[in-house]
């Protein structure tokens, strides 16, 4: 009798039930650890376009409001690379045309209206950003206004 315990002690080990199960187990913790890390790059991407968007809204207002009055204004429109330090580039086809092939990823266009209650005195001018080459909005456009004095 001691032959037949010694023998299934040899044989003794992980069923293919045990190992199956063990896998299913290690495969889901694995999905669940790359889902995780696909949403946190996500979740930076989505914080770094909005934070350039602030930054050419804030670039936009600061141009308007450091120019002089002028009633013969014309809407432009400029080109920002979120991924490399270069100055704004004008759109080379003018307001609301594409962007140059390059870094450029966001897209400003700028335009002027006369405010209809004081016309000729009250500048309306409104910032819309775009997201590029998708031309998606990012965010409201924001309007200020000039007045001339």
């Amino acid at each position: 009798m001691p032959r037949v315990k010694d023998r299934r002690r040899a044989q003794s080990g992980a069923t293919l039930v045990e190992l199956l199960v063990s896998l299913v187990i290690a495969s889901l913790a694995l999905a669940l650890v790359v889902g995780t890390l696909s949403t946190g790059l996500l979740d930076s991407t989505i914080a770094k376009r909005n934070t350039a968007a602030q930054a050419v809204l804030q670039y936009e207002m600061e141009a308007i409001s450091a120019s002089t009055f002028d009633a013969a204004a014309k809407p432009y429109s400029d080109c920002f690379a979120t991924e490399s330090p270069t100055s704004p580039q004008a759109a080379p086809g003018g307001y609301q045309t594409a962007c140059p092939g390059g870094p450029y990823t966001l897209r400003a266009d700028v335009s002027m209206q006369w405010l209809a209650s004081a016309p000729s005195t009250v500048q309306v001018w409104t910032v819309n950003v775009t997201s590029w080459p998708s031309d998606a909005a990012l965010g409201s456009q924001i309007s200020l206004y000039k007045v001339d004095r």
